[in-house]
């Protein structure tokens, strides 16, 4: 599968043509981190946002649906905000590493530790900014950036990466581990074709 990167002009370009056509979505595109998987942004004219904004108010800024293999990101924390480019991609990184780590819910602040540190990884494996993740790491989360618990989620995204081997199987062995997801039936995500 060829890896396609969408690049901070590139998604500009997308979002200004899909709204400006009247669409509410930015279309799904392949993760930067995790191909398999998809990044879709949403913002609040999209048809199903109501429902999607409590799982936000949930969640965060974003979720993993594992139906379909998409994570879906809450366009509307960008508008009017000095929230970034850069901060759009830590998002999709931060929810990634939720993902290899098998993190399952409900939300803990060691599971939020550990996914800022793996977005921190995936961020550097890319060559991409991590200053205002490192400098905004003490007020998230009330303790100091850590080098050695940096090297722990490390060494557990590399097991990780090297054992998921077969998408399908690791959805089957995730069920199997801790079943159905509350997120599988409160939300069935569809894409347009």
């Amino acid at each position: 599968m060829k890896k396609i990167i969408i690049t901070e002009n590139q998604l500009n370009l997308i979002t200004k043509k899909l709204l400006s056509e009247g669409n509410t979505e930015v279309l799904p595109y392949p993760s930067r981190f995790f191909p398999s998987v998809d990044i879709m942004i949403v913002f609040k004219d999209y048809d199903n946002y109501d429902v999607l904004k409590t799982l936000f108010d949930e969640y965060g800024y974003g979720f993993y649906s594992p139906e379909d293999k998409t994570i879906i990101i809450n366009g509307e924390e960008f508008i009017d905000s000095n929230l970034t480019f850069d901060d759009l991609v830590f998002v999709e990184a931060h929810e990634v590493t939720h993902l290899l780590l098998n993190h399952n819910g409900p939300r803990s602040q060691k599971d939020e530790i550990e996914a800022d540190l793996g977005a921190y990884i995936l961020l550097k494996q890319h060559n991409m900014s991590t200053d205002r993740l490192v400098y905004e790491f003490p007020n998230r989360h009330g303790v100091e950036f850590d080098v050695e618990s940096t090297k722990k989620v490390s060494k557990r995204l590399k097991q990780t990466n090297e054992s998921i081997l077969e998408w399908d199987l690791h959805q089957k062995l995730m069920e199997k581990k801790y079943g159905k997801r509350k997120i599988d039936t409160e939300y069935k995500f569809k894409t347009k074709k």
